[in-house]
Formats: structure tokens, sequence, C-alpha cells
């Protein structure tokens, strides 16, 4: 009871010992551990983990060696717990201490003293291992221990020794103490190694000496790292040529291991060998010496009966052999094909060719453990099939083929194109052998074998939308039988059977998501029974997942068709009326589960989702009495109810949506309770919580748009009433959301009484205020869009004087000098407000010119710039050169203003001018171009204005047929003297250039590639124009198909001898691999290279610079390796399929040592993508990571530092510490000792970043991981 209490009191956070009692403490738990009585020592071994993170360093340090004297114990228990007693304290002891200097400099010669003991114990070499891996770094050179070297060598001379030891237990722990100690040692001793392993490979083979050759081969697989990538041609033909080795199936499990560590960790070298490792595993997946059913070539020609006769042959052999081990075979080589499909995509297609059908093949396995493992092989071949394609497309149920559109992006932005055979085809091809066998194999099989089938079904129809379409009838026994089998008493098979109707659920949700509705139609009466059945289960987890499947269920049962050009849903007949009783089943079960008081919350919100799918879907279905009666009267409730009110409003806006319950349809009449529920909204909106208020704003929305007319006219004050307050939110989604339902209020609640008094005297002051104090957030975008609509409802409901008084308040602003405005975008959403008010009447449009017109001759220079720019506004809409014809006149006499502001302000100004008549203005911007040097820069600003509003999606026909006719001369007076111009100037005639090749690109992209054997401003210049051309518009077909040809010429000059070019080629780059990634992916191994030589830094390019007394270095190489690595972070979004990780994290590595923190922030944002991209690759690279990840995480700010320099430190240092903690999930199965140590520094109790840590940690895990395969549980968005 003592020791007991001890150890709580030892846990406690408060309990501190001063030095008398620490010693007392310490005598008296050594004390028990000589106890004859074993519990009372296993007590005190107990007590000595919390023990030692209280006692100080000295006391520590005494425990260390007295447990050290009784590892020479005369009696084994008193030497067993000495070991137990010494792991429990080693784990305690802090990294970097003196009691881990002591540790090393007396433990491991005591060690290697009973290593040298025939009759050695596991334990020593245990505690061994477990020093290296925490204090390995005390015996690397340079630090505590100036022994080190010497103590490496005899360490690594002693395991070498105990390698052909006779006991397999203490060879097999030495493997593992081995690894530990390679993390540290010198390349010369890792070279002596691989020498002696060498050579003792040979001779074991020479004297058939399997037993300790086998111990040999699993000691490669653990020293396997990047270090051994130079020894594999020396090792691979040894281990191939042992696998042969007759009767010895134990060895060959080994040497598949090994080549999967050759494969995992050394990607470079192993790739010339990789056919041959890959028919090598293909061989031995089937390899079973005592049983043949069949499994060769010529199994993929038998039909589906000969497969059945297959099985049932197995099945009347029940062959069972405790001997055989050739299953442990089979099972490495499937780990083995696995780790090359997530490790070589380039091969893929391969893959899918050669090994798919052995392992379809293989799913007959008749060892369970096995055939899990080939299932789980073949999902990852399916996933990376996924990858590689483009990612994955979960199209409407309404969509025919999964090839619908000319081109797709994927979730990693890969473009898949139309008629080109991919990976997905050579996967689809063999979806139904795979059926077939699977099929039977489920039906068959135990649950663990349906559960890894059912996630291999789900990953299937993930990638290949609709592969099942004709073999769905397949599943269905097994998809019953899984989902009716009864909880049991035994716990273990109860969570068997509750993670298998999970799996189950969750394929069932994505199937229906993924597959036309009218295939499941001849399977409804065997589908939604036990799904029903598992809506009742006791466990909350699967209820939940079987009312979202029941959603979708209801989905498949009505759905809508979809007029693919208008994308509006209309409603079609049910297709059969034996249908309608599978509504009823599901619409009872969801009315019970949402009446049960104790059900959870998961529950109760996924039976709300579900009651309104019904009422969208089926409302003119279900009773009317039921709809009033019953389904509305439960929406209402659940809405004012605190816990499910945010799904209930996103459920209300579906029904809105509805085709059923549109304005005119009678099937199914909300108006009723469309009062109560708008004002319900209304009053969430004053809530904090913010997803609660976007979800009301935008269901506020739908309902004032569809059934604005039908509700009473009390309505609209009420919401105006609850908006107001959101005027002043400076949320980027809150006030768009907000300007769109006033918008809808001002236009559909124009009759209500005092309304539009309200808006006309308090409102549009609020919008003032609003634009003033937040003009970023509606200066464009969502948020400017809104406000101008708004605009649009205002003019069109109010009368004349309100556009009046509203443009003269909002000129007031500008006017007043007591108004600050934080920015100049403030000017540009005044002058676009005041434009859309203008253009409401041609009236108030000329008025309105005319006024500004006059401001620039008379007004200040706030004036006048707000003149100029809504001058501009107007002028781009209507054809202002009939009205105003001395104009142009004094837009360009303000070329000539002493106020840069005013200048760029009139260029902008006289450019959407023209766009209005460009016959009268564009000669005349053009001759300034070309005969004017002082001005021209301004009047190019003004073509740039031309040519991106006539270029652009917006633009009328008629205007961009007047461009075409001017392009030519346009395009030769660009080019004019560009050499000598300036880099500003130089950019603006870049982007002229690439817009306008967008109008003529078959004739302009040929001319800018004749013209890249100019000078380097010259190139520059037409490679920034080619970055101008990837434009969001410019998504068709044809552009890309003239622009392919080309792209790689523009791109090659990423290896110019100009730094100039070579940096605008990479924004040029990174500009097509975001906005293009098909034009350039299989041009990937050429310019990836370049791209790579280009984040190195060029020490030629660094400047010294004196500045008095001081010295300042200047890189003048920086902006182009800035731009190297944000390319090489676009290229990890776009084209991932296409890179070789091992060579990227190399470079991402050396990012993470640049001395510019604007390159090491981007490195740790690729490492943490990385982590989901290639976690197996990253793993494998961990080692690397550590020292610049450790500089980074403790660095600290010189003691003379500014603030800025303070606050910049501090953000790359949780930059980094984010990294870490990304990272560290992946060290935990990774076996690296070193980053695991310095997770253990990082985070010990004394580490000095252990509060930032914490912190990140806590960011990290409430963001989570994105998920990159399959929709969400459900979508209650």
């Amino acid at each position: 009871m003592a020791t007991n209490d001890l150890i709580d009191a030892l846990k406690k956070p408060d309990c501190s010992l001063d030095d008398s009692n620490e010693q007392k403490v310490v005598k008296a738990v050594f004390k028990k551990l000589e106890d004859s009585n074993g519990e009372v020592q296993n007590l005190a071994v107990k007590a000595l983990a919390p023990l030692a993170k209280k006692v100080k360093e000295k006391n520590l340090q005494d425990i260390v060696d007295k447990l050290c004297n009784l590892l020479k114990a005369e009696t084994d228990s008193q030497k067993d717990i000495a070991s137990i007693g010494l792991k429990t304290v080693i784990v305690e002891v802090p990294v970097n201490s003196t009691t881990s200097a002591s540790i090393v400099a007396k433990l491991i010669p005591k060690l290697l003293d009973q290593m040298r003991n025939e009759n050695l114990s596991v334990d020593t070499i245990d505690i061994l291992s477990e020093v290296l891996n925490r204090f390995g770094n005390q015996l690397v050179p340079g630090e505590a221990s100036s022994a080190g070297p010497q103590l490496q060598k005899q360490i690594q001379n002693a395991l070498l020794h105990l390698l052909n030891h006779k006991r397999f237990a203490i060879r097999k722990r030495t493997t593992v103490a081995i690894g530990s100690l390679v993390a540290h040692t010198s390349d010369e001793l890792f070279a002596a190694l691989i020498k002696d392993l060498l050579a003792e490979l040979r001779a074991k083979e020479q004297r058939e000496d399997w037993d300790r050759l086998r111990t040999h081969v699993g000691c490669l697989a653990t020293v396997c790292s990047p270090r051994f990538g130079p020894h594999l041609n020396e090792f691979l033909p040894l281990v191939v040529r042992f696998t042969v080795v007759e009767e010895n199936d134990e060895l060959r499990e080994y040497c598949l291991n090994a080549l999967e560590s050759f494969v995992l960790r050394c990607p470079k070298e192993i790739g010339e060998h990789i056919k041959s490792v890959v028919d090598l595993a293909i061989e031995y997946v089937k390899y079973d010496p005592n049983y043949d059913a069949g499994d060769g070539d010529e199994g993929m020609e038998v039909d589906a009966e000969e497969d059945d006769d297959d099985f049932d042959d197995a099945d009347d052999i029940g062959y069972s052999d405790d001997d055989d081990m050739s299953w442990k075979v089979r099972r490495a080589s499937s780990k083995l094909l696995s780790s090359v499909i997530s490790t070589r995509s380039e091969i893929l297609v391969d893959l899918l060719d050669q090994v798919a059908p052995v392992l379809v093949n293989r799913f007959k396995e008749r060892e369970e453990s096995v055939r899990v493992d080939i299932l789980n092989t073949f999902i990852v071949l399916i996933q990376r099939t996924g990858r590689v394609a483009g990612g994955v497309d979960f199209a409407a149920r309404n969509d025919d083929s999964e090839h619908s559109a000319k081109r797709r992006k994927g979730t990693n932005g890969v473009v898949a194109m139309e008629g080109v055979t991919g990976p997905k085809d050579h996967l689809r091809q063999h979806v139904p052998r795979l059926s077939t066998i699977l099929a039977k194999q489920m039906n068959d099989s135990s649950a663990a074998t349906r559960q890894t089938g059912f996630a291999l079904l789900k990953e299937l129809v993930i990638v290949l939308n609709g592969a099942l379409e004709n073999h769905i009838g397949a599943f269905i026994p097994a998809i019953e039988s899984s989902l009716s089998g009864a909880p049991t008493k035994d716990a273990a098979k109860t969570s068997t059977s509750s993670n298998l109707k999970l799996e189950l659920l969750e394929f069932l949700r994505v199937l229906l998501t993924t597959h036309r509705p009218e295939v499941f139609h001849p399977h409804l009466g065997r589908l939604v029974p036990p799904v029903i059945t598992a809506a009742n289960d006791k466990f909350y987890k699967i209820t939940g997942e079987a009312l979202t499947v029941a959603n979708e269920l209801v989905k498949v049962i009505r759905p809508f068709a979809v007029d693919k050009e208008t994308n509006q849903q209309h409603v079609t007949p049910l297709a059969s009326n034996d249908f309608l009783k599978h509504l009823e089943q599901i619409y009872a079960i969801t009315v019970q589960r949402l009446g049960t008081t104790d059900a959870d919350l998961e529950v109760k919100e996924r039976s709300v989702v579900v009651l309104g799918t019904l009422l969208s879907q089926t409302g003119d279905i279900l009773p009317a009495d039921q709809v009033t009666g019953t389904v509305l009267s439960l929406l209402l409730e659940r809405l004012r109810n605190e816990l499910t009110r945010l799904t209930t409003v996103r459920v209300f806006r579906s029904v809105a949506e509805s085709p059923l319950t549109a304005e005119g349809a009678t099937s199914v009449n909300i108006v009723p309770v469309l009062s109560e529920v708008a004002k319900e909204l209304a009053s969430y909106l004053r809530k904090s919580h913010r997803q609660l208020r976007l979800a009301a704003l935008q269901t506020l929305e739908t309902i004032l748009k569809r059934f604005g007319r039908q509700l009473p006219t009390d309505v609209y004050p009420t919401v105006l009433a609850e908006l107001r307050p959101l005027l002043t939110d400076a949320d980027l989604h809150v006030l768009p959301l907000t300007l769109a339902v006033l918008a809808v209020v001002v236009q559909q609640g124009q009759s209500a009484q005092g309304l539009l008094k309200t808006v006309q005297e308090d409102v549009l002051k609020e919008l003032i205020s609003m634009i003033i104090e937040t003009p970023h957030l509606v200066g464009s975008g969502a948020g400017g869009e809104a406000l101008q609509q708004l605009w649009k409802a205002l003019s069109r409901t109010a009368d004349r004087g309100f556009q009046r008084l509203a443009i003269a308040q909002l000129e007031q602003k500008v006017a007043d000098p007591k108004v600050t405005f934080q920015s100049k975008q403030t000017h540009s959403v005044i002058a676009q407000s005041i434009a859309v008010l203008s253009l409401g009447s041609e009236a108030e449009a000329d008025t309105t010119i005319n006024n500004h017109v006059a401001a620039l001759q008379a007004g200040n220079d706030q004036i006048q710039y707000l003149a100029l720019l809504t001058i501009g506004e107007i002028g781009r809409k209507i054809d202002l050169s009939k009205k105003h014809p001395k104009l142009k006149d004094i837009l360009l006499k303000n070329f000539s203003s002493t106020s840069e502001e005013i200048k760029q302000a009139s260029a902008f100004a006289l450019g959407n001018v023209a766009v209005g008549n460009l016959d009268e203005y564009l000669p005349g911007i053009l001759n300034i171009v070309d005969n004017n040097p002082k001005q021209r820069y301004l009047a190019l600003v003004s073509l740039r204005e031309v040519i991106a509003r006539v270029s652009g999606p917006d633009a009328s026909p008629p205007a961009a047929g007047t461009l075409e006719r001017f392009a030519q001369p346009v395009w030769d007076i660009l080019f004019k003297d560009t050499k000598d111009t300036e880099d500003a100037t130089r950019n603006v005639i870049a982007e002229c250039l690439g817009k306008l090749s967008l109008l003529e690109p078959g004739k302009f992209l040929p001319e800018l590639r004749s013209r890249l054997s100019g000078d380097a401003t010259i190139r520059a210049t037409v490679v920034t124009a080619v970055r101008f051309t990837f434009s969001e518009h410019c998504d068709g077909g044809e552009y890309d198909a003239l622009l392919a040809p080309f792209i790689l010429d523009f791109l090659r000059l990423v290896q110019d001898d100009d730094n100039d070019v070579r940096r605008v080629s990479l924004a040029t780059l990174n500009a097509a691999a975001h906005n293009k990634p098909h034009l350039i992916q299989d041009a990937l191994p050429e310019l990836l290279p370049l791209l790579y030589g280009e984040t190195i830094v060029r020490e030629e390019l660094i400047e010294t610079v004196e500045m008095g007394p001081f010295k300042h270095q200047v890189d003048h190489g920086l902006e182009a390796r800035k731009s190297a690595f944000e390319c090489m972070s676009t290229l990890l979004e776009t084209c991932s399929a296409r890179l070789d990780l091992s060579e990227f994290l190399a470079r991402v590595v050396l990012g993470l040592k640049d001395p510019a923190s604007e390159i090491k922030t981007l490195a740790y944002l690729m490492l943490q993508r990385l982590v989901q991209v290639g976690p197996s690759v990253v793993t494998q690279h961990l080692d690397s990571t550590v020292e610049p990840l450790r500089t980074a995480v403790l660095a600290k700010p010189k003691q003379n530092a500014v603030k800025q320099e303070i606050e910049k430190n501090a953000e790359l240092v949780r930059s980094a510490a984010r990294t870490v903690v990304v990272l560290a999930p992946l060290a935990e199965n990774a076996g690296s000792t070193k980053f695991d140590e310095f997770l253990r520094e990082v985070r010990g109790p004394t580490s000095p970043v252990l509060e930032v840590m914490n912190e990140v940690g806590k960011e990290v895990e409430q963001v989570g991981t994105v998920g990159l395969s399959g929709p969400t549980a459900m979508d209650l968005s």
C-alpha cells in the first residue's frame, strides 16, 4: 500500500521533493527492489518512472549507477529487476543532460562486458538498443563523449559477433540494436559494417548455413537507409539468389522483406532493377507449393462457373498444415508489391497490366491474413491510380459517363484529357473478374475479409465512377448478411461486426452517389430492409451511417432529371409503385429516430437531413397531412432546438430549392411555415456562431428569392432590422451574403410599410460607412458583386431622387477633408457604386458625367481622382465620344499632372472610355505609345485596360472584332524599342502582348516564339507575355492545342544565362503549372532538372555592399530562387503524380536550410503537404529533416533585434514547429531514432519551445488532415 501511495503522490504535478527527501525516497525504493516478494519488486520498478521525473540530476545519476551494479547480481531475478528498471529509467532521462552522458560512459561498457558472456540475456541487448535510441548522439564525434567513435566501433564489433550467436532470439535482438546504432555511426564505420555483412553473406552461402544467413539478410533490412544506396548493386543479386534456396520459406520471407526495404529507402538506386523485383514478387505472391488452385496466367480466361468450382474444391480439401510457412512468403510478396505500387508511379500502367490480374486471382488466397494483405495491396493500387489519373470525380448521379467533360481537374489538379487511354482504363478492364472473385469470397469468408473487401470496393467506385453498374447484384448477398448480423456477447466479435457494418455502410454511401439511380432499382427490395435494420442498431455510429445511406436511397428511389444546359432539376414520376413501401419504411424509421429522446446528437442531425430529403424529393408522394402535420412540425421543432438548428437551417434551404416546392408548384406547400421560419432565421443573425449566421443568410436569400411574393410584408422589416448590424461585420464571407440578402429584401419587400424609407434614411448611411471602413471586402470578388447588385436593386425600386441622394453622399465623403480613407481602393469602390447608380437611367448618367468632367478642371486631387475613376467605370459601358468630344483631350492633359495617382487614374479612365468607342479613341492611344516617349508608359496602361476589357469573358463581340482590326498595328508598336524601356514599362507591354495573343492565338503565338532569339530584354518580355495568356477564362481546348507545340520553347528559358530572364521564366513555369498542368506534365522530366538547378544558392550572385562601417550582403539570385520554390509548391499540388517525390523531397530539405526566411516558409508548407501526398517517401527521409528543423525551432533572435525581427523569428519558429507536429505521426512507425530523439527534445519538460509545440499541436489537431479520397459522410453544409 505504501508503495502504491508513493506512486500516486509522485504522479501529481504539484509534488516536489527537497534534497533530503529525495535521497530517502530513492533508498526506500531500492530497498523494495531487493524484497523477496515479487509483487513488491514490481511496484518498486513501477515507481522508478515517476521518481525519475521528480529527482534532481545527481540523484537520477545515482539511480542509474545502482541499477547498473544490480546487473552484476548473482541471482537471475535481481538481474531481471535491474534490466526492467533500467529500461524504465532510460525512457525518463532527458536526452541532452549530464545523466545521459553518464549512462553512455558507464552503462555501455558494462553492457559490452555482459555481451561477451556465453549466458547472455536478451534484456542486455534490449537495454543497449534503448540507450542507442535515446542517447546515440552522445557517441557522435564532437559531442559530449570524446571517446564516442571508439565506443561506436566496440559496439559494432560486439553486435556483429552476436549475429552468429547460436540462439535465434539473441540474433534477432541484435539486428534491432544494429539498426539503432547505424543511425549515429560515421560513414567509415557504416562502410565497414556493410563490408562485413557482405562477406558474411557469401560465407554463409558457401557453408549453406541458412539459419544464420537468414539473420544477416534480416539485418540488411534494418541497416538499409539512403547511405546503403551505393552498395545496393552488390547485395541485390545475392538477396535475389537466396530466394531460390529450396525448402526454406523463412529465408525467402526475409529476402522479400529486405527487397521491400531497398524499394522504400533506396528509390533511386533500385530504379534500374524494379522490373526484376516486380517479377520476383509476382512469382512468390502465387507461391503455394502445397496447394494448386490454378493460379497461373491461364486462370485469367476461366469463367464464373470455373471460379466457383475452384472455391468449392478448396473448401473440400480443407488443407491445413502447421508446418507450412509458405503463407509468410506470399504475405511478404504482397507487401513488397504494395511498396512498389506506392512509390513507382511512373510504371503504374505496367503494374496495372501485370500485377493487377495476379492480385485479383489471389483474392482466393486460403490463408486469411495473407488474403487481407493482398486486398490491401490492391487498395493501394486503386488509390495510386486515382492520384495519377487526376484524382476523383464525384459527378452527379445523372451523369451518364465518367468522361462526360472534355477535361476535368481532380483533387490534385492533374487534368484528364478526353480520348486518352490512361491508368483508369487499364484498371477498369479488371472490374468484371474482380467482381466475380471478390463477390464469391465475401459471401463465404470471415468478417475481416468482408470488411477489407468493402473497403476495396469503396476505393474502386471512388476512382472509377460507375464501375460496378453491371456487378452490383453479385454483392447483394454479402451486403445483406453483413448488415443483418446480430451482436453477440463476445466483445471482440461485436467490435468486429460493428467495424464491418460501418465499412459496408460507408461503401454503400459512396456507391449510391457514384452510380446512376436506375442501376439500383432492381435491388431495392434487398437493399432497403437491411439498411432500415442498421438504422435501428444500438450503436449510434452505425445508426448515423445507416441514416446517411437511407438519405441517398431516397434520392435513388425518386431521382430528379437534370437539364444539362440550364442545370435545372425536373420532377419525374416514381419508377414503380412498389417503391412507395420503401419510402414509407425510410420515413417511419426517420420519424422514430427523431422522436427518441435519448438519441445521440449525430443521429438526430442525420434524421433531420433524411426528413428534409424526403420532403424535397418525395413530398408530393407523402400524404399531405403527414407533410403539414408531422414533417414540417418536426422541422420547425428542430429549428428552434439549439443543438440541431444549424443542420435544420441547411435542410430548409434544400427544401426551398426543391422543384416540388417552387413557386407555382402545387405538390408541396411549405409557404404556411415560411413566415415563422424566416423570422427564426433572422433572429439567428444575432448569434455569435459564425456557421449558423452564414447558413441562416444563405437560407434567407433562397426563401426570399423563391417565395418573397407569398410572404406577409411584416417579415421584411424584421429581416432588415437583423441585417443592419451585419453591415459592420468585417467577415469576408458574412458581409457579401448580408448584401445579397439585403438586395433581395429591397426588391421583394418594397411594398412593406416604411421599408424603403428606412433604407433611404438609415441603411444608406450604413452602406457608405461600410465602404469607407472595409473597402477591401467590397472592392472585388463576391463582396464587390453583391454591393453592385444591391445598388442595382435600389436603383430599380427607389425613385430617381434616391440615386441622386446616394451619389451626392458618396461624393461628399470624398470631398470632406475630415474623412480619412484607409486606401485608394475606397475611391475605386465609390466610383463603381456611383457608376452603377448612374447607369440606372440615361439622364442620371449624363448628369454624373457632366459633374465629374467639370470636377476634373476645378476640384482638388481627391475629387479629381474619384472623377477619373467614375468616368472610366461609366465610359466602359456607354459611348461618351459624341456627348463629350473634348473628354479625350481633358484626360490626356492629366497625363502631365504632378500627381502620380492622377496620372494613373487618367490612364485608367482613358483606357476604359476607349472601350466604349475603339474607333474614336484607340488610334490616339497608339499614336502616343509610338511617338511620345514621355507619356508612353501611361498610354500603355490605357492600352492594357483596352485589351484586358475587350479580350475578357464579358467583352462584347463588336468590340472584340474592332480590336482584331487594330491587332497587328498594336503588336508592331508594342515591340518597338522594347529593349530600351524600363522594367515597369516592359511588364505592361508583356501583359498587353499576352492578352492580345488570346484574340488570335494562331497568328500571334508563333510570332512570340520567333522573338526568343532576341536579346535578354526581349526574351524576358516574351516569356512574361506567355504567362499572361494563362488566364482563367482562357480554358478552351483550341487555344491549348495551339500553345502546346510552343510552350516548351518558352519554358526552356529557365536555363537562360540572364538572371532576369531566368526569374520571369520561373514565374511563367509556375503559372503554367497552376493553370495549364496538362500541357507541361509530359515535359517534366526535362523541366524538373532545370527547375531544381535554380533552388541552389549561387555565391556569384551575392554582392557585399559597404554602408559606412557596415557591410550588407545583397543576394541578386533570391527572387529567382524564390520563384523556383514557389513553382515546386504549385507542381506538388497539380502534378504530384508525375514527380519523383524522393528527389523532390531532397530539394525541399535544401529549402529548409536556405538563408532566406521566405524560402524556408515555402519549404515548411511543402513538407507538410508531402506528408499527405507521399507519406512513405517522407517517412524514409525523416532523418534528413532533423537538423534544419532543430535549428529553426530552437532559433532565437539577436539580442539587439528590433520588433520586426523578433516577430519574424517567432513566425518562423511556429512554422517549423507546425511542420514537426505534422511529421510526428509518421515517426511512430518509421523507426527513425534520430527523429524520435528530436521529438523528445522539443516536447520534453525542459524544452524552451514546449509552449509553442503545445499551441501548434492544438491548432493542427483542430484543423485536422484534409482527406483526398471520397466525399464526406453526409453533406451537412
